[in-house]
């Protein structure tokens, strides 16, 4: 919509070399241009994903049909808008699960059931986050259990493992922050666990720094 129009194409010229009529007339002019400001406004909050605010978002998610998660970040509620119809063309395939669960989590990886011995036509997945949310693995099953197709069957949503180990030599002792159990599958009981164990006195001569070694 052409909000920057001229106020001289539609007004005499002599009206405009009147300053009391050239200034009605940029009024005028002003006044067109906010009220099509206002209607481009309402068109884009209707009809365009990238410049829709969330609740309408929200509410083409319903109108559509589509999956989605009202909880996940606006730029992720943008793709599943903005690539809707695509994303239901290719149900049915481990690119869906990608589609939909890439960018939502760190690393996916959809494992067929030849990588891991697991039985015929059955499938799972494993991904990585740097912080856990239990949140966002039950609806990545209920993703998955979607956009799957229908006789896979999925194993398993599985959460891979990452730890950071600090060793100082201000203390007798290291601290291992597991932020996942090694290997470990969903079930809706995942804790963080916190260890203090002793360290070999000989460990402490390779941390000799001010702010220790990490490793």
């Amino acid at each position: 919509m052409d909000i920057n129009f001229q106020i001289e194409r539609l007004v005499p010229r002599f009206l405009l070399r009147d300053k009391n009529g050239y200034a009605l007339a940029k009024a005028i002019e002003r006044c067109f241009q906010m009220a099509a400001e206002s209607a481009q406004h309402g068109i884009d909050i209707i009809q365009d994903p990238e410049k829709m605010p969330e609740w309408r978002l929200d509410e083409l998610a319903g109108e559509l049909g589509c999956l989605y998660d009202y909880n996940a970040s606006i730029e992720k509620k943008r793709y599943w808008i903005t690539n809707a119809t695509y994303l239901y063309t290719v149900y049915g395939t481990p690119q869906a699960i990608y589609n939909f669960l890439e960018g939502y989590f760190q690393v996916v990886t959809v494992e067929e059931n030849w990588e891991y011995n697991g039985d015929p036509f059955h499938f799972r997945v494993v991904v990585s986050n740097p912080t856990y949310d239990a949140d966002k693995i039950t609806w990545a099953q209920k993703a998955v259990s979607e956009v799957k197709n229908v006789r896979s069957v999925l194993d398993n949503v599985t959460i891979d493992s990452s730890a950071e180990i600090v060793v100082s030599a201000d203390t007798d002792y290291f601290y291992v922050q597991n932020e996942y159990p090694a290997d470990d599958t969903y079930t809706g009981a995942n804790d963080i666990a916190d260890w203090e164990t002793p360290v070999d006195p000989a460990l402490t001569d390779v941390a000799k720094t001010d702010e220790g070694v990490t490793g």
